[in-house]
Order: C-alpha cells, then sequence, then structure tokens
C-alpha cells in the first residue's frame, strides 16, 4: 500500500503566487503536451534535443525553426530524426552555446574595461596630489625663505617627483598589460560571433548570416544599380545516401559539397548551407549568364567526383545538384528573389535534375 504524506496548508501569499503563476504554467503545459503530440505523429522519438526542436516549433520561438521545418514537411511529406537534428544544431544548440561563450567573454571584457577606468582615475588621483604638493610648495616659499628652507623644499619636491615617476611606471605597465588582456578577449569575442554565423558541420555560413547577407547585398545592388545574383542548390538523392550509407556518410557528403562550393566563390561571393541538403550562393557584381558558367563550373567538377567509402572502396555513386539561378530586379525584396531562384531550383528537378534552370 502506498502512504501518501498530507501537505500543510498553503500560505495565504502562497496560494496567491501560485494562482499568479497558474496561467503561464498552464501555457508551458500545452506547449509540452503538443510538442509529444509532434514528436508521436510524425515517429520522432522525444529524445531531449528532438523535443526541444518540436518544443520550439510549438512555441514558434525562433521563427526560423517553425519556418525550416514547415519547409521540409511541404518538401517531403513528412520528416525524421535526422531532419530534427540538422534544426537543432543549426538554430538551437549552437545559438545556446555560442550566447553563453559570448555572455561570458563580454563579462570579462567588461572587467578589464572597468579595470583600465579605474587605473586612469587612480593616476588623475595621483597628479592632482602632485599638483597640489608643487602649489603648496610654491606658496610657503617667498623672498624672505632661508637657504634651508628652500633646500628642504626641493628635497621635498624631487620625493614627491620620484613618487610621481613611480607611479606612471607602474601605470603604463598595468595598462599594457590590461590592453593586451582587452585585445584578446575582443578577438576571442570577434571568433565567437563569426562561429555563431557559420554552419558547425560545413563551416559555411550559416542560415541566419545568408539572410543578413542577402538582405545588405540587395540593398547595394539597389543603390549602385548593379548585377547581382542568388542560386539555391540542392544535392540530388540526398535522402538515397542517407538511408543507403548512414548519416556519417551523409554528412562528409555535405562537407565534400560545401569544399566544393568554398573553392568556387571569391571576393564578395558569399556561399552558405540553406538547411538539410540545401545550399545558396550570394553572388554580387554578378550577371546571370555569369552565376550560370559558375554553376556548370561546379557540376564540371561534381562529374569528375568518384565518392567511394573509406572502408572496402564502396562506391557511394555519382553526386550531382540542381541548381536554381534568380538575377536582382530593382523592386526585389529578399523573400522574391529566394522565390524565384527556389522556383527555379524546382523547375531544375522536375526537369530531371542535375541542371540548371535560371
Amino acid at each position: 500500500m502506498l502512504d501518501f504524506m498530507k501537505s500543510a496548508p498553503a500560505k495565504p501569499e502562497e496560494t496567491a503566487e501560485k494562482q499568479s503563476g497558474a496561467p503561464e504554467f498552464k501555457a508551458i503545459e500545452a506547449l509540452a503536451a503538443k510538442a509529444l503530440m509532434l514528436a508521436d505523429a510524425y515517429q520522432t522519438p522525444p529524445i531531449p534535443k528532438t523535443y526541444a526542436v518540436w518544443y520550439s516549433y510549438a512555441a514558434g520561438v525562433p521563427e526560423e525553426v517553425a519556418a525550416k521545418i514547415n519547409g521540409m514537411i511541404e518538401k517531403s511529406g513528412s520528416i525524421g530524426p535526422y531532419e530534427l537534428d540538422q534544426v537543432h544544431q543549426e538554430y538551437l544548440l549552437a545559438t545556446e552555446q555560442d550566447r553563453k561563450h559570448q555572455e561570458l567573454l563580454s563579462r570579462h571584457l567588461d572587467r578589464e574595461m572597468a579595470e583600465i577606468a579605474k587605473l586612469v582615475q587612480g593616476h588623475l588621483t595621483s597628479s592632482e596630489n602632485y599638483s597640489g604638493s608643487l602649489k603648496n610648495t610654491a606658496t610657503s616659499l617667498d623672498d624672505r625663505a632661508s637657504p634651508a628652507q628652500v633646500r628642504t623644499a626641493i628635497q621635498f619636491l624631487l620625493s614627491e617627483n620620484a613618487k610621481m615617476r613611480s607611479e606612471t611606471v607602474k601605470l603604463n605597465e598595468s595598462l599594457t598589460q590590461t590592453r593586451a588582456q582587452v585585445r584578446k578577449l575582443r578577438a576571442n569575442l570577434e571568433k565567437s560571433r563569426e562561429k555563431e554565423m557559420r554552419d558547425s558541420m560545413t563551416n559555411l555560413a550559416n542560415r541566419r548570416y545568408f539572410e543578413t547577407s542577402l538582405a545588405r547585398e540587395i540593398a547595394e545592388a539597389r543603390a549602385h544599380g548593379s548585377p547581382m545574383c542568388l542560386v539555391i542548390i540542392d544535392i540530388d538523392h540526398f535522402k538515397r545516401i542517407n538511408d543507403t550509407h548512414g548519416h556519417i556518410v551523409g554528412d562528409d557528403v555535405l562537407r565534400y559539397f560545401a569544399a566544393i562550393l568554398m573553392s568556387n566563390v571569391k571576393g564578395r561571393d558569399l556561399a552558405a548551407r540553406y538547411g538539410g541538403e540545401e545550399f545558396a550562393l550570394i553572388l554580387p557584381e554578378t550577371r546571370i549568364e555569369q552565376a550560370h558558367a559558375l554553376c556548370s563550373h561546379i557540376m564540371d567538377q561534381l562529374e569528375k567526383s568518384r565518392l567511394v567509402l573509406s572502408e572496402g572502396k564502396t562506391p557511394i555513386g555519382q553526386l550531382t545538384a540542381s541548381f536554381g539561378i534568380s538575377q536582382f530586379c530593382p523592386d526585389d525584396t529578399p523573400e522574391k528573389l529566394l522565390t524565384r531562384a527556389d522556383d527555379k531550383l524546382y523547375e531544375a528537378k522536375n526537369a530531371g535534375r542535375n541542371r540548371i534552370a535560371r
């Protein structure tokens, strides 16, 4: 038999606190239930990171998670653990880790800057004291001062000057050390911010940085009347690679494809992982004919590749990709340009894949 302990009556203030928090608790409980229902509906095991993605999807925060999952479901009619793992890695895991790291670096940087301010303030105080000593000594001396009084005043001033020099040397040493620490912290902070904008698997720009860059390049193209192209790329039959050889091999294929893209961009060009097996190229100062030629060159490189498993030398098969190109128009928004490129990508895929549509 189970023995249930009776709880003590709640205090009035505790009851009020619980009642005031009830709506918030109910909302969280509803989101949690929805997350579990989604996990069950799509047959994805409710392990912590999968649950975190479904909870984020249910809550609509961040918005990119819901948009990404909706796009995946619309594209293939379903979604699996692998895709959810990619969403977690791209939008939730790296963001949380980088945010904590940046907060830590920012606190250290603030502390070092406060130390510099403290050192400078201490030096200013010493300078004021030194100036006061000079003024008081000058006031105490007049034409009637004896040689002994003058000698005493000079010795005092020499002593004060020596103190001031010593303080200045210490200040310079401390400032040099602190400035070096600040430079190091700033460099680490910049690296952390850069890492936040990188896809952890392929080291290409991630979706967030891509969207920021696309808006910026559109504004530049509009302001200067310069050409610009956007390319959306999809690795053909990537799911087949995962299903046949496993996700580890699939990840290696993604990294291999990303390396090819990186070898073909230059200057302000940007290669990004758009999500899953989709990639994007932002090509400023580029006309559609030039973008088409670049995509053709990438296709040629893929055609020459013969990927095999390192163990057993089992061939993976020919790796191909489909390309959709859109050229910037003066009234384009990022959404319009993306939609046209995406439409062209589907046109290429529907025409048989391994081709370019523009």
